[in-house]
């Protein structure tokens, strides 16, 4: 070999070092950026033997990849209910209770409030003389309706906050798939080119990571390196240009006011009229929460409050057909009576003011009847005003400890009385709360597992890469001391011919 063909390998193999350093160094930089996949440099045989860098590929692992989309967006739906029904929970104030004593209830939750003002019921039916203890009941009663109605506040806010996220998670999907379409179109030129795709490639991904927790998604590829994006559904969201995203949020929602659902280019994915649902994503997620959960919880709350009307309900008292009306516990809609399963009625129902003293009421109407109609004497029991009538109270505190029915589907009990129906409604909150705090917390903890897995198949190992520049600086060194004796060589012949 002569001098010359030993320069050119020896400063062709400087070029390639230089170019491999270049690698190896993108690999250092990008050692602690999750999204960064690890760069490899391609390196091949020219024509005269000289090894050359051919290409830059990325470490990749499309199985592990789809998997961590999966598990994002499995874990992103979880925790939007968790969340959720975290809130919830200040209704009956039960954190760190379990499973085994969340039936008993504590005074803020309405099953405690209920618990309370029947106490102080049954001391007044001890005493039907004794204004104190009226006034008791009384304040017992203000305190569980009040209760109910913030209860009730609290299920609107939850829904209300839930379909303003909803909202910024459908303007986050559709600023990521308008950052998608840029980043797929450099992708897809790389390859008609010279250009080192590796970087748009890594962008890309981090795109698709940051979508899969907004909705659950799958992708496909096409032969030119174009990505599909379609929801865990099937319908399209990317496919060379992005599709549109819509939700129109309600603003305040009230007890029975439903939610707008989410489409994409005009094809419902939430909702009831959704034939192709998403399953997962904070989308999903958050619509579950607004539509369904909160809904349960709410009904169940109407249902006790319905409860309360009926038992303290008055009746014609002499016999005659005067209908029968909402008596200590009354609601807007009053005189009539609540229709069943009337929605929102917990929001509304309130202690008539005319056996409210606060308010000008008569506090022995409590005793005597003639709340819900007080210019009716029909409706009045104690028609002596005998200071020792405990009658009345008796029978209220039968209807209210009496068997009922009601409307499991939300989760209660099916049949019991109202006591053992609101503990029930106290347990099902904890029961949900808990068992989806659990579930976000398993697939959080397999979110982040399969992220690791993923980085150890294609991030970058530090101690790997830093050998790999001992290695390049040892072979930099080789080939300028290969290309110093050439030079020197060439010198000492320059010299001789002289």
């Amino acid at each position: 070999m002569g001098l010359s063909s030993t320069l050119n390998i020896a400063q062709s193999a400087l070029a390639t070092n230089a170019a491999l350093t270049t690698v190896v160094s993108r690999n250092i930089a990008g050692v602690n950026d999750p999204n960064y996949s690890r760069k490899i440099a391609n390196v091949s045989t020219g024509p005269t033997g000289i090894a050359v860098l051919s290409s830059v590929t990325r470490a990749t692992d499309a199985a592990l990849f789809a998997n961590l989309l999966t598990a994002n967006a499995d874990a992103a739906s979880s925790q939007a209910i968790a969340d959720g029904l975290d809130k919830l929970e200040n209704t009956v104030n039960l954190t760190g209770t379990t499973l085994t004593d969340a039936g008993t209830a504590t005074n803020a939750s309405p099953a405690g409030l209920l618990s309370a003002f029947t106490a102080a019921l049954q001391q007044y039916e001890s005493s039907p003389g004794d204004t104190a203890s009226a006034q008791a009941v009384i304040t017992a009663a203000k305190s569980l309706s009040g209760g109910l109605n913030a209860a009730s506040a609290t299920v609107q806010a939850v829904r209300t906050q839930a379909d303003k996220d909803i909202a910024t998670s459908v303007a986050t999907v559709n600023t990521l798939l308008g950052q998608f379409q840029t980043v797929n179109a450099d992708v897809v030129k790389a390859g008609t080119s010279a250009v080192d795709p590796t970087d748009a490639l890594d962008a890309r991904s981090k795109i698709l990571t940051a979508l899969s927790q907004e909705i659950g998604i799958t992708t496909t590829v096409e032969p030119n390196g174009s990505m599909g994006i379609f929801t865990d559904s099937g319908v399209t969201l990317f496919q060379g240009t992005p599709r549109t995203v819509s939700f129109s949020a309600t603003g305040a929602l009230a007890a029975g006011t439903g939610g707008g659902g989410v489409s994409v280019d005009g094809v419902a994915v939430t909702g009831s009229s959704a034939v192709m649902a998403i399953r997962s994503g904070r989308v999903a997620g958050l619509t579950q929460l607004r539509d369904t959960t909160t809904v349960a919880y709410q009904d169940q709350l109407d249902q006790i409050a319905s409860g309360l009307v009926s038992a303290f309900s008055e009746s014609d008292q002499t016999g005659g057909t005067a209908p029968t009306i909402p008596g200590l516990f009354t609601y807007p809609g009053a005189p009539a009576m609540p229709s069943a399963g009337q929605v929102g009625l917990s929001s509304g129902i309130a202690v008539s003011a005319s056996v409210d003293p606060s308010r000008g009421g008569v506090i022995a109407r409590l005793r005597d009847g003639g709340i819900g109609d007080p210019g009716n004497a029909a409706y009045v029991a104690n028609t002596t005003g005998a200071a020792g009538y405990s009658a009345h109270l008796v029978t209220m505190l039968a209807a209210l400890d009496g068997g009922r029915t009601f409307d499991p589907a939300s989760g209660g009990a099916a049949q019991g009385t109202l006591g053992a129906y609101a503990a029930s409604s106290v347990a099902w909150l904890e029961a949900a709360r808990q068992g989806a705090t659990k579930v976000a917390g398993d697939r959080s903890a397999a979110a982040t597992q399969t992220a690791s897995s993923l980085s150890s198949e294609t991030g970058v190992n530090l101690d790997e890469q830093l050998s790999k520049m001992l290695d390049l600086e040892h072979s930099y060194k080789a080939s300028a001391e290969l290309i110093s004796t050439v030079r020197n060589m060439y010198a000492s012949l320059l010299q001789a011919v002289q």
